[in-house]
């Protein structure tokens, strides 16, 4: 067997713990390197031109790989957005984190997991993520509550004039979101230059549907190439600038040699749609048009068990510490970026943290040669990507497809369930006299292919024995800081109606015509309270007759059909801690307008009298002379950024050059410690005392999102916004 493709060890079920990390070094003791690492959402290997690539330049990309050093078998998880990111935050095979698939509540980081970030912050480190977050859709998920002290993230797939959620404020922005995503790392950077910083920077481009400003896209368009093409290599060039203005930042403030970057994708390149989700996908001519500059065309893209779905560019730089210009050949992938940079920084794992999949690559880096590298097996699997719940054996689901590879092989097992035939069989690769898997070798390696396929089966009985794959996302409402907790519609656990279509799952639900239909959720409750339950829906009337009933098993309250848009329940008084929420049609009605799609659900904690230590009904007035006024009330930040995605708010126009008096209150405004302001991501002004007051002017045009903080005596932040103009 040829060994010239050294993998890492990685055992299939035995923990792996802090032995895997290497601190005998002498060069580096105590020293903790600032990390950056840029994850680019859909890219693969073939549109960067240090790659061979010669129709688009990628010079910042290039100066990152030239300045440090590649690995070429490094692979991602599930050539999907969801399960790279939970593996590559948590050091673990996405199965084990509750991360199985992309949307449909499977794409929630279990909460008793550790990223890389909970451990750096509690290191010292200042932790930032920057850009598409998709780890879990709520407060306490989002990035935030997961070990980031910054966490901006756009609504997905808008790349022009967006909306952000930032520390669980929204902000809305003009122009390319990569641009302002790119300030504010830039601004990150400067701010904590003088203590050691993390900065996580998963960037959404190159998703579809393809889209740049339009100065890019006629850039390319004048170089003869298709709209498909001009788009996509005005959003590559786009974020290449921005990683620029990154590398330009640690340059400026003197950290070359303090700082560790990263490179990597999510997942392969797809055959995106142009401008929007209505319009078509590249065709046959498009995408060899984009194809025919690549260096290497590999089998598969996005989702694909192949190679083109699969593997990923890794570089690495720290100047002066990471040797330039080397390749290394080991088997790797994005399990060991966890242990990696923890490794790297001189930072032990956690002793209570769950057991790692992946192992550090620093003593790669460093040049030594590991006794037991080429004992590894390295495995993944397809996801359940617009498979029903229904259509899925959640004990023992048929996966459609596990691949393991080990040395120069790779094994693919297929399950042929979910395409209709009871049959399972293998795929045999020799990657290294065969990068392009075009010669399936399994029949004439019996045994090796028998003996790789056990490893499969052996490795994912363990993923099930472990019992952390294969739940739904479970919600949190309670918490004061999200008033109104968003549910994910798709993420149901038991659906029931007549009228179910178990062919296709949607994110929003129209199953629920019927009386008697009904759809259950997995919620825990994180204090003891008041709640109700509102329902969003597209109504042409009002029909009084519709109507619903929410319940656990603590509390029961009718939900009517009252409002063209929403309606809210009757309160429901329920205890803390885990629980089953169900939406059941008690009654049809004479009409089906109004509910005929349900397509938002918030659960909101409804203050009592009791509960004297939150602050109740904090609101703004804005005042700017007597004819021009305007009071601001708490709005559903999460839920809004879910819910309504890009559509940006309104704006409240006020006179240029002229002071606007910004006036903070509450129904108690005894329980207020501090109000913070914001103008868009930047704190302006802090007050610690009443009166909470503050006055601003605006020079003409001048366009930003005012976020006002308010901070309880108990330490709980909820922020009301405002979305400013200058005449």
């Amino acid at each position: 067997m040829n060994k010239n493709l050294l993998p890492l060890l990685c055992m299939v079920s035995p923990a792996i713990t802090s032995c895997n990390i290497s601190h005998d070094r002498d060069d580096a003791k105590g020293v903790k390197p600032n990390v950056i690492l840029f994850l680019i959402d859909d890219f693969g290997y073939g549109d960067i031109s240090f790659e061979g690539n010669s129709q688009i330049q990628t010079p910042n990309i290039d100066r990152i790989a030239r300045g440090g050093s590649s690995f070429t078998r490094f692979y991602q998880s599930a050539g999907a957005s969801a399960p790279t990111r939970a593996s590559l935050l948590t050091g673990r095979y996405h199965l084990e984190t509750g991360v199985w698939d992309v949307h449909d509540g499977r794409d929630f980081i279990r909460k008793d997991e550790t990223t890389i970030a909970d451990v750096l912050k509690k290191e010292g480190y200042a932790t930032g993520a920057f850009g598409k977050w998709h780890s879990g859709k709520t407060y306490s998920y989002f990035s935030w509550s997961r070990g980031f002290d910054t966490g901006i993230h756009p609504v997905l797939y808008n790349f022009l004039d967006n909306k952000l959620i930032f520390n669980n404020k929204i902000v809305n922005t003009d122009g390319p979101v990569e641009d302002v995503l790119g300030n504010e790392v830039v601004k990150f950077i400067e701010r904590n230059r003088d203590k050691p910083f993390f900065a996580y920077v998963p960037v959404q481009s190159v998703h579809e549907p393809f889209n740049c400003p339009a100065a890019l896209f006629e850039k390319y368009k004048a170089k003869g190439y298709s709209d498909h093409v001009s788009r996509l290599y005005g959003m590559i060039e786009l974020f290449d600038n921005n990683i620029g203005k990154v590398l330009d930042a640690v340059e400026k403030n003197g950290l070359e040699e303090k700082t560790i970057i990263m490179f990597m994708s999510d997942d392969g390149p797809a055959p995106g749609f142009d401008l929007s989700y209505s319009n078509r996908r590249m065709n046959e001519s498009e995408q060899a048009e984009r194809s025919r500059a690549w260096k290497t065309l590999h089998r598969g893209g996005k989702a694909s068990i192949y190679e083109g779905g699969e593997l990923t560019p890794f570089y690495i730089m720290w100047k002066n510490t990471i040797p330039r210009g080397k390749k290394f050949n080991e088997l790797s992938g994005i399990i060991d970026i966890f242990p990696t940079i923890l490794d790297a920084c001189n930072i032990k794992i956690p002793e209570n943290n769950l057991p790692l999949s992946g192992k550090s690559l620093w003593p790669l880096l460093k040049g030594k040669r590991i006794r037991d590298w080429d004992n590894r097996y390295y495995f993944d699997n397809t996801n359940f990507y617009q498979i029903p719940r229904g259509k899925i054996n959640i004990d023992h689901p048929r996966v459609r497809q596990i691949s393991v590879q080990h040395r120069n092989y790779k094994l693919i097992r297929f399950d042929m369930f979910h395409y209709g035939k009871d049959s399972v069989y293998c795929e045999l690769y020799d990657l290294e006299k065969d990068p392009l898997e075009k010669t399936n070798i399994a029949s004439a390696n019996p045994e090796l292919t028998s003996s790789l396929r056990k490893e499969t089966e052996n490795w994912f009985e363990s993923i099930l024995r472990g019992g952390r794959a294969y739940d739904q996302g479970i919600y949190e409402p309670g918490k004061w800081e999200e008033r109104g907790s968003p549910v994910n519609l798709d993420a149901y656990v038991d659906l029931f109606s007549n009228d179910l279509n178990i062919e296709k799952t949607l994110f929003s639900i129209d199953n629920l015509k019927e009386p008697g239909s009904y759809i259950s959720y997995d919620i825990n409750i994180s204090e003891k309270g008041t709640y109700s339950v509102e329902i969003g829906y597209n109504a042409e009337s009002v029909n009084p007759g519709s109507e619903f009933i929410v319940f656990t098993k603590y509390d029961t309250a009718s939900l009517k059909i009252s409002g063209k848009n929403s309606s809210v329940s009757e309160i429901l008084s329920l205890p803390q801690g885990r629980q089953l929420l169900t939406l059941k049609r008690t009654r049809k009605g004479t009409g089906r307008a109004e509910t005929e799609r349900i397509s938002s659900m918030i659960i909101h904690r409804i203050p009592e009298d009791k509960d004297t230590l939150v602050i109740q009904n904090p609101q703004i007035r804005i005042s700017h002379g007597k004819d021009n006024n305007r009071t601001f009330s708490l709005l559903n930040d999460v839920a809004d950024f879910m819910f309504l995605g890009k559509r940006l708010d309104s704006l409240f126009h006020i006179r240029s050059n002229e002071t606007f008096l910004i006036e903070p209150f509450a129904d108690n405004p005894g329980q207020i410690a501090s109000v913070t302001f914001f103008r868009d991501f930047d704190p302006v002004k802090e007050i610690t005392a009443p009166p909470f007051l503050f006055e601003l002017q605006c020079a003409p045009g001048e366009k930003f999102t005012l976020n006002v903080e308010f901070k309880s005596r108990t330490g709980v932040k909820n922020s009301v916004r405002a979305y400013l103009i200058a005449d």
